[in-house]
C-alpha cells in the first residue's frame, strides 16, 4: 500500500484527543442529593465493570473513526494486480507518448521499430478498462490528441528528446486528466542522442512516468552529413565557391574511398573521396561555379544506405546582382582615388557606388547598401553614430578611414566596443599581412607578396590599439600597429584602415595593391551575411530579417505547400518565422515575387543510430526528470494488458475508508445511546 498525499498522514496525531478526553474526563461531577446511603451499597460491582468496557469500546471506535477521516484524504492505494484482483482497480488517466523519429524506422526480422510501436499501443488501447481515459502524444502535436490519429501515424523528420516529450505529456495530463490516477507511457527506441536535452525539470508529482522500449540496444552502421558551410567570402561568376562538407562515420568499421558530391541548382558540380575513420567528424572541401547570380540552392549528397534520410544537406547561396555600396565622406576627405578603384574593380557590372557628402547621412537610407564606406569624417552626432552602428548590427559593412583629426572617429569606434586611435606622424613600412584571409585570395603571387608589401611607404597614420580577442590584424605595420584591421560587430563587420586614401598620408593609392585591395574590400564587407543563407532544422522556428520588403508575405515549403507565415515589423525591415517539418528549400515570396531561399535540414542527431540498454535510459530519465521512471518490458505484444495491470496503479482505497468511517460512527452512536438506555433503565 502506498499513500498519494503522504503528508495528511501527520493528521494522526488527531487521534489522541478522544484519549486525552477519556482519560481526563472534563466533566464536572454533579452532586446528587440521597435520601439513604443504602442506596449507594446496592450499587453492584458488575455494573462498575460493564460501564468501563462500554467506555473502552467507545474511545475505540471514536478513534478508529478519526483515524479513517484521516486515511480518506491521505489517499491510501493498494499497488499491484494481486491486491486488485478482488477490489478492482481505480479508472486511470493514460497518455501513450510515441517516438516518431526517423530512427524508428530501422528495421528487424519483425518489421520497422515503429510498427511494433503502434502494434504495442493498439494493444494498450484495447488492456484499458472502460472507465479510463487515453490520449496520444508525439513531439509534433501540441495537445493531447485522441486514439483514433494511432493509425495515421507516421514517422517525421522533426526532432526532439525523449524527456522533453515526456515532460509536455506529463505537464498536460496533470492539468488536464480526469482521473486521481495519471500514467505516460513512453513507446520509444532509446536512441541515445535523442534521449535527454540539456533542460531540466521535474515531472507532476501525481504523474507516474513508465517506460516501454522499443527494440534492442545496438549501434547501426551509417554516414551521415553534420554541415555543410560555404567557406567562399567574396563569390563570382568568375570565382569557383568553396563548400565545406563535414561527413561522420557512426559505424564501427572504418570506410575508405567514401564518395561526397556537391550539386547547385540540381547539377553535379564536383566530387571527391575520402576515408572515414569510425565515430570521427572528418571535414571535406568541395568547389564549383556557381551558373548564375542571385540566389542559388545546393546540397551536398553521400552514398545511399540503409538510412536515406540523412544523405543530402541542403544550403543556399546568394550572389547578388549588383554590390551598392555608398560612400561617405568628410568635409576635408579626399575620394579620388576609391572613386577610381572602385571603378576600375567594378568594371563587371557587379559594384555601383553612390557618393554623399557627411552631412546627408542622417536622411540616407541604409538599408539599401551592403556595405558603406566612411571616408575621413568629421566628428559624429550621437545619430549618425547610431545610424551607423544600427547599420553594422543589420548585417552590414563598414569600412572607415581617419581624418585630419583622428580622434573624431573613436566615439564610433567605442560604439562597436572596438579600440581607440591617436596620430603617428612618423614614416614606417608594412611588416607583415594575413595572406590566408580570403581578402587577399588570388591577389598575390606567392614570389612577390612581400615584396609588393614592403615597397608600400606609410607617412602618417592612426595608431590602433586593438579592441576585443575577436579582432584580427589583416595588415600589420613595423612596430605592430595595424595597418588593416576586421572588427566584427554582431552580424556585420569593419574594416579599419588607419591611413586615409592620400598620398599625404602613403603612396598606397598610387601602387598596383590599392584597386585590388579596394575592390576585394568592398566585396568582402557586402558579402556580410548575405553569401550563405539561413539554414535550419526541421521543425525549428527561427525569425528571418528581411529588409525592404512590400505586400504580402508568402512562404512556400520544401514540397510546394503555400502558407502566410508570422511576420512583424522592426527597425528597418520585417521578421518572418519560417517552420518546416520536411528537409530541402523553402522559398520565401512578397506578393509571389521571389525574395530568397532558405534551407532545412535533418537534425544531425539523428544520423547517430546508437540505442541504450534500457536500464541506462531508465537511470539517465530518472537523474533528468528528477522522479522514479518506471520499466515496463512484457514479452511479447499478448502480454501486453497483462503487464500494464501489474505497471498501473491498483485500487485507491478512499472509498473503502469512507465506508468504513461511517460504519463506527454508525456503531459509536448506536452503542452510545443503546447502552445509555440501558443504564437508565437498570
Amino acid at each position: 500500500m502506498i499513500f498519494l498525499n503522504p503528508i495528511v498522514l501527520t493528521g494522526l496525531i488527531l487521534t489522541v484527543i478522544p484519549l486525552l478526553v477519556h482519560l481526563f474526563n472534563f466533566r464536572r461531577p454533579q452532586r446528587l442529593d440521597y435520601s439513604s446511603i443504602a442506596l449507594l451499597q446496592s450499587l453492584q460491582s458488575t455494573t462498575i465493570q460493564r460501564v468501563r468496557i462500554r467506555n473502552w469500546i467507545l474511545l475505540l471506535l471514536r478513534i478508529l473513526a478519526l483515524a479513517a477521516i484521516i486515511l480518506i484524504f491521505a489517499r491510501p492505494t493498494l499497488v499491484g494486480s494481486s491486491s486488485t484482483q478482488f477490489l478492482g482497480r481505480s479508472n486511470a488517466s493514460i497518455v501513450i507518448a510515441m517516438d516518431v523519429s526517423l530512427s524508428m524506422l530501422q528495421r528487424d526480422t519483425d518489421g520497422t521499430q515503429f510498427s511494433k510501436s503502434k502494434t504495442i499501443a493498439q494493444a494498450m488501447i484495447a488492456s484499458a478498462d472502460p472507465g479510463d481515459e487515453i490520449f496520444i502524444k508525439t513531439t509534433h502535436s501540441p495537445n493531447l490528441e485522441p486514439v483514433r490519429i494511432l493509425d495515421d501515424l507516421e514517422p517525421t523528420y522533426a526532432s526532439s528528446s525523449a524527456s522533453a516529450l515526456m515532460l509536455h505529456a506529463a505537464n498536460l495530463l496533470s492539468q488536464q486528466g480526469q482521473h486521481l490516477s495519471k500514467i505516460v507511457y513512453y513507446l520509444g527506441d532509446l536512441q541515445e542522442t535523442t534521449l535527454v536535452d540539456s533542460v531540466q525539470a521535474s515531472v507532476p508529482d501525481e504523474v507516474r512516468i513508465v517506460l516501454v522500449p522499443i527494440g534492442s540496444a545496438s549501434t547501426m552502421a551509417n554516414v551521415g552529413i553534420v554541415s555543410a558551410e560555404v567557406t567562399s567570402r567574396i563569390v563570382d561568376l568568375r570565382n569557383p565557391v568553396e563548400v565545406e562538407a563535414t561527413v561522420v562515420n557512426v559505424g564501427d568499421t572504418p570506410i575508405e574511398n567514401y564518395a561526397v558530391s556537391l550539386y547547385l541548382n540540381d547539377t553535379p558540380l564536383a566530387q571527391t573521396s575520402i576515408t572515414l575513420p569510425s565515430q570521427v567528424p572528418v571535414s571535406v572541401s568541395l568547389r564549383g561555379t556557381p551558373p548564375s547570380r542571385g540566389w542559388t540552392q545546393g546540397f551536398i549528397m553521400i552514398e545511399d544506405d540503409e538510412f536515406m534520410e540523412d544523405n543530402r544537406h541542403y544550403f543556399t547561396l546568394n550572389i547578388p546582382d549588383q554590390h551598392n555600396i555608398l560612400m561617405i565622406y568628410g568635409s576635408t576627405a579626399s575620394t579620388l582615388h576609391i572613386e577610381l578603384a572602385l571603378s576600375s574593380g567594378g568594371e563587371s557590372g557587379t559594384l555601383k557606388s553612390r557618393m554623399i557628402p557627411q552631412y546627408q547621412l542622417s536622411a540616407a537610407s541604409l538599408n539599401d547598401y551592403s556595405a558603406v564606406f566612411l571616408i575621413g569624417p568629421d566628428p559624429l552626432s550621437s545619430g549618425e553614430v547610431l545610424k551607423l552602428n544600427q547599420f553594422v548590427q543589420n548585417g552590414g559593412g563598414l569600412l572607415l578611414t581617419p581624418s585630419e583629426d583622428v580622434s573624431s572617429i573613436n566615439p564610433l569606434l567605442s560604439a562597436f566596443d572596438a579600440g581607440q586611435v591617436d596620430l603617428q606622424e612618423s614614416q614606417v613600412s608594412i611588416r607583415s599581412a594575413d595572406f590566408e584571409h580570403p581578402l587577399f585570395e588570388g591577389v598575390f603571387e606567392d614570389s612577390d607578396r612581400t615584396q609588393r608589401l614592403e615597397s608600400i611607404v606609410i607617412h602618417r597614420s592612426a595608431h590602433y590599439d586593438p579592441g576585443s580577442k575577436a579582432e584580427q590584424t589583416l595588415i600589420s605595420l613595423i612596430g605592430g600597429a595595424p595597418l588593416l584591421q576586421e572588427i566584427p560587430y554582431d552580424r556585420g563587420r569593419i574594416f579599419f584602415l588607419s591611413i586615409a586614401p592620400e598620398l599625404s598620408w602613403s603612396d598606397l593609392p598610387v601602387r598596383g595593391l590599392f584597386v585590388p585591395l579596394i575592390y576585394r574590400t568592398a566585396h568582402y564587407l557586402s558579402a556580410v551575411g548575405s553569401i550563405q543563407g539561413e539554414h535550419l532544422l526541421v521543425g525549428q522556428q527561427e525569425s528571418i530579417r528581411i529588409p525592404g520588403i512590400q505586400g504580402t508575405v508568402m512562404l512556400q515549403l520544401p514540397d510546394g505547400t503555400e502558407r502566410i507565415p508570422p511576420t512583424r515589423q522592426v527597425f528597418g525591415a520585417h521578421l518572418v518565422d519560417v517552420k518546416s517539418d520536411l528537409p530541402g528549400i523553402a522559398k520565401i515570396l512578397s506578393d509571389r515575387d521571389f525574395i530568397r531561399f532558405v534551407s532545412i535540414g535533418l537534425d544531425p542527431k539523428e544520423s547517430r543510430l546508437s540505442f541504450l540498454e534500457p536500464q541506462q535510459a531508465q537511470e539517465i530519465l530518472s537523474e533528468t526528470m528528477d522522479t522514479s521512471v518506471d520499466l515496463l518490458e512484457p514479452d511479447s505484444v499478448q502480454d501486453m494488458a497483462g503487464a500494464m495491470q501489474v505497471a498501473r496503479m491498483g485500487v485507491e482505497l478512499w472509498r473503502h475508508f469512507l465506508v468504513l468511517a461511517l460504519l463506527l460512527l454508525t456503531a459509536e452512536m448506536f452503542l452510545a445511546s443503546h447502552w445509555k438506555n440501558t443504564s437508565q433503565d437498570g
